[in-house]
């Protein structure tokens, strides 16, 4: 899958984690786009009865790693695109402001 997220799947049950415990699973661009990523992957997946989410190491997640984002802002890092420039997560609804929400869209069903 990704190297922020490791997925096995055993019996219909997909257990998920969050690897990134040097900064205790906080969620920066990459971990949002590994999100997006797994949640369509599992879907497409018919075996996949039930998700179980946490985290590696000591902690399930920090939260947002707004030294990441403040990277972003200020024009220091792009956002994650597609290969055609444009923003994944940003162009799906309504831009950057519903990022955390976009992640977990793709858990909702």
């Amino acid at each position: 899958m990704s190297e922020r997220i490791k997925v096995d799947i055993k019996d219909g049950v997909a257990d998920v984690r969050l690897v990134r415990t040097d900064k205790m699973n906080a969620l920066d661009d990459a971990m949002f786009s590994a999100l997006v990523d797994t949640a369509a992957e599992l879907e497409a997946n018919k075996s996949v009865r039930c998700v179980v989410l946490s985290g590696e190491g000591r902690a399930f997640c920090a939260g947002l790693d707004m030294s990441n984002f403040g990277q972003m802002a200020s024009g220091e890092r792009g956002s994650p695109t597609d290969g055609d420039g444009e923003g994944r997560l940003e162009k799906r609804t309504h831009g950057i402001a519903n990022r955390p929400q976009q992640a977990v869209w793709g858990w909702r069903q």
